[in-house]
């Protein structure tokens, strides 16, 4: 599965596809997976842990936890999965410049944990083997860590946001 197809499938999840529109919903998207065959579904996952991987980087990390106040590694990967459910869009403006990403924030709710899960359930439902080989998406993040309290002054709209919202 390439990756616009298998962000297609997020979008049919999505009330909408603005920047402020919520994250993809669980429920729809299984919905939607509930239709793929068997090779698409496996596809799916393996796309998904695609996108887990590209965003897991120390910046996406400093810019999550900001925005949360702070960020341990459970949510780093929640956070990640909401940004995936968000779309294509919100996905690639993390990837080039997580600063922006706060044009995406439409709660202060920034994790979709139950996101992932839904894949797996088909997954294990339909009793489906598939491989994790590749990259491990809760390896160490790619890039500079950062300091937590330098973080703020590295993404100030996302700290602005947060004081207001947090």
């Amino acid at each position: 599965m390439n990756q616009n197809r298998f962000f297609e499938l997020i979008d049919q999840a999505r009330d909408g596809r603005s920047p402020q529109d919520p994250s993809a919903d669980a429920g729809a998207l299984g919905g939607v997976l509930e239709d793929l065959s068997d090779d698409e579904l496996i596809s799916f996952r393996a796309e998904y842990r695609r996108q887990l991987v590209r965003l897991g980087t120390w910046d996406v990390w400093a810019a999550g936890f900001v925005a949360q106040g702070g960020m341990g590694d459970d949510s780093f990967h929640y956070f990640r999965s909401w940004l995936i459910g968000k779309g294509a869009d919100a996905v690639e403006q993390a990837a080039r410049d997580p600063h922006g990403l706060v044009a995406y924030f439409d709660t202060t709710e920034l994790e979709n944990e139950e996101l992932e899960y839904v894949v797996l359930d088909l997954l294990e439902e339909r009793e489906l083997e598939f491989s994790d080989d590749g990259p491990d998406p809760d390896a160490e993040p790619e890039g500079q860590p950062f300091e937590e309290d330098e973080a703020y002054s590295r993404y100030p709209a996302i700290a602005a946001w947060a004081e207001m919202n947090l």
